[in-house]
């Protein structure tokens, strides 16, 4: 039973570890759209927003899949550590990213914090990813 917990623990990490390289991946459209230009720009700006809320989504499974291990293997639904409490404010800014991110086609205040909100974002998900790693050990 002790493995099947471990295995059920390690969910949560392994899902986010996919989904931060992919935001990474996302997060690398800044550098590609000043390259691009007219109907292939448009191409990649549709699918740069079918992208982020597909991570978003992926990213609710993910917290979702935590708190579901945590409550498998009784450890409660309450976080107990500065990463778990994290965890649904990163779900939180994730989703004012997406939203900011939808609505900057029409208005340039939105696409500038669309980008700052990104930049915020990435730097916060290294600091979250730091403080599960240091979590993990004290868990398992």
């Amino acid at each position: 039973m002790a493995a099947m917990n471990t295995v059920i623990l390690l969910l949560h990490p392994i899902t986010a570890v996919a989904i931060l390289a992919w935001m990474w991946w996302q997060y690398g459209w800044k550098r590609k759209s000043r390259e691009l230009k007219g109907e292939s720009r448009r191409e990649e700006i549709e699918r740069h927003e079918r992208v982020g809320e597909r991570i978003l989504q992926a990213a609710i499974l993910s917290v979702l899949i935590a708190f579901a291990a945590r409550w498998y293997t009784g450890l409660g639904l309450v976080p107990g550590s500065l990463h778990g409490f994290t965890g649904p404010l990163g779900i939180t800014l994730l989703w004012i990213t997406a939203r900011w991110g939808r609505k900057s086609r029409k208005d340039r205040v939105t696409k500038a914090k669309h980008g700052r909100a990104a930049d915020l974002l990435i730097a916060l998900m290294f600091f979250h990813s730091f403080l599960g790693f240091l979590y993990i050990f004290s868990i398992l």
